[in-house]
This record gives C-alpha cells, sequence and structure tokens, in this order.
C-alpha cells in the first residue's frame, strides 16, 4: 500500500530548513524529579491577547459547522468582526485556515492537524523515549529528538536538551522540515521499502531544481551506506555550518518508521564522540525502546 501524501504546503517547496544553535536556560536543579510546585510567591501568567484571539478563532471552527464566516466566527467568539477578518486573512496565509472565494467562508487547514499530531501519534512510545532521551543528551552535552513523517516532512514528536549545555539546537516539539534536505529525512527514507521511497521521492522531485536534486539523492545514498555499515548515518554542515546530526532508524513492529537522532556543535559531538559514544548509545536506546514495545505488546 503506498504512503499517502497530502498536497505539499508552502514550507515543503523550501530547498532546506535553517537550523541555529540557540541559547537557553539551565535546567533547575529538579528538573530530573519532574520540577517543583509553583511557588506561592511566583508572579502571575500574563494572557498575551492576539495569541488568544488567534486560537480562539481556530476553536471557533470546533462545532459542527465545516465553513465559517466572518460573522459566523465573530458571533462564535464574541470578538468584533473587523479584528476576526485580520486573524483569519493572518492564520490563512500562515497555512491554519483555508479560504473559499465562492463561499466566501473559511475552513480548517491541514497545517492544524500537524500541531496535534505529536500529541496523537505513538504517545506511549514518546512517554517511554523521553527518559532514555534526556540520558543521551545529558552524557552527551547535546540535543535528542524523536521524528517521524509528515506528509513530505519530517515532524518532531519530542526533543530532549542537556542540562550542562546552554547551547542546543533551535528545534521544537512539532516543528516540520522538509524530508528531501534533511539528515533525519534521510534516515527514515534509508529504512523503508523501495517502492515506498521511490513514490515519496517521486513527489518530492518537483520542489527541486535539477542540481539540488542531484545532491539530495547522492546524500540520501550515502545516508543508506552509513546506515547499512553501523545503522545510523552522521551529516556535518547540512543543519548549519557547525552543527553534527547522527540519526537512526526506529522500527516498532505495527508502527510507522520513526527516527531517533541528536545533534549538536562539531566541536561537541565529534568524529571520536559519535564513534565511541553518541552513535552506539542511539543505537542501544532504539534497541531498549524495541524490547519495552515488544514487552508492553505482550501484556
Amino acid at each position: 500500500m503506498k504512503a499517502a501524501v497530502r498536497k505539499p504546503a508552502r514550507r515543503q517547496r523550501e530547498a532546506r530548513k535553517d537550523v541555529r544553535i540557540v541559547l537557553r536556560a539551565p535546567n533547575p536543579p529538579e528538573y530530573r524529579n519532574g520540577g517543583a510546585a509553583a511557588r506561592s510567591d511566583a508572579p502571575t501568567q500574563v494572557t498575551i491577547k492576539p495569541i488568544e484571539r488567534g486560537f480562539a478563532v481556530l476553536d471557533a471552527f470546533l462545532g459542527e459547522a465545516e465553513w465559517l464566516a466572518n460573522q459566523d466566527i465573530a458571533l462564535r467568539t464574541g470578538l468584533p468582526k473587523a479584528t476576526v477578518s485580520r486573524l483569519a486573512q493572518t492564520l490563512t496565509a500562515l497555512g491554519y485556515l483555508t479560504y473559499s472565494e465562492q463561499r466566501r467562508k473559511y475552513r480548517l487547514a491541514v497545517a492544524v492537524l500537524s500541531l496535534g499530531f505529536a500529541a496523537m501519534v505513538d504517545t506511549d512510545v514518546v512517554l517511554q523515549a523521553r527518559p532514555l532521551m534526556q540520558k543521551l543528551a545529558d552524557d552527551n552535552g547535546v540535543f535528542v529528538a524523536l521524528a517521524g513523517r509528515d506528509g513530505l516532512d519530517m515532524i518532531f514528536f519530542e526533543n530532549c536538551h542537556s542540562a550542562s549545555n546552554s547551547a542546543t539546537v533551535g528545534l521544537g516539539v512539532g516543528e516540520h522540515m522538509p524530508m528531501a534536505s534533511s539528515p533525519v529525512g534521510w534516515a527514515l527514507l534509508a529504512c523503508l521499502h523501495e517502492n515506498e521511497r521511490n513514490y515519496l521521492l517521486d513527489h518530492m522531485r518537483p520542489y527541486h531544481k535539477r542540481d539540488d536534486w542531484m545532491s539530495v539523492r547522492q546524500k540520501l545514498t550515502d545516508a543508506e551506506t552509513q546506515i547499512a555499515e553501523k545503522a545510523y548515518c552522521v551529516s556535518s554542515g547540512d543543519w548549519g555550518p557547525d552543527i553534527t546530526v547522527v540519526a537512526t532508524p526506529l522500527q516498532l513492529a505495527d508502527r510507522l518508521p520513526m527516527v531517533l537522532l541528536c545533534a549538536g556543535q562539531s566541536r561537541t559531538l565529534t568524529k571520536a564522540r559519535v564513534e565511541q559514544r553518541a552513535g552506539p548509545q542511539l543505537l542501544a536506546m532504539g534497541r531498549q525502546l524495541q524490547k519495552m514495545e515488544a514487552q508492553r505488546a505482550a501484556l
């Protein structure tokens, strides 16, 4: 059965996604214990009104009606019609709403589904993987993530950051990147059946110039070779000039293929560290998740 491919969004037409190393606040001392109770003297949380109103517009579509006009949304949200019009236009430009000229109405778009994808898909796997991912991140001072396929993109289900390293990869849960131009995507493609892989590649091809596509195919071939030899692939420079990525396919029974990865600054994630620690630990984590999944399925 062919893999489903939805109509590509604007982000899937991009040749690559820029990934940056960013600085983050260190984890609090109690993070390993799941966090501490809220302090009584903590400041009251502040609501950002434009964001609140944007989500109110999206929430208006949760009723029975599939298409809504500005007036309908205004009645459901209590917002002024002029405000609804501006918000709806913005949400349409971002891919969260679709506008019908014929109906002069809006409906939810596929990007909304992607927001909930990480929460809906393989939640139990994410829960099992999180502590293992955090340990790998802490042991190597790197960013660790679990990702899967969403159309022609890769979507991040979960990520963990090192407790000791404030410099980390600036990617969040639910974030997308084009499968064809990402080492995470190459790792996933490498583990698919040839027919499914070719089917996906045929759909990616129209969004790349000839020379760019030749480069993508070469990098995919290199990733397939590495995975065949050592079960993971390493990429340096594809996410940025100073970022190294290590990725391995994660195949669990009766689930869609996923990818485990770790990434960090090249001076931290050196070739020696990858070969001696990060790579073997990434593979060991995959094997442990497979074992845990088999035990769960046997219950």
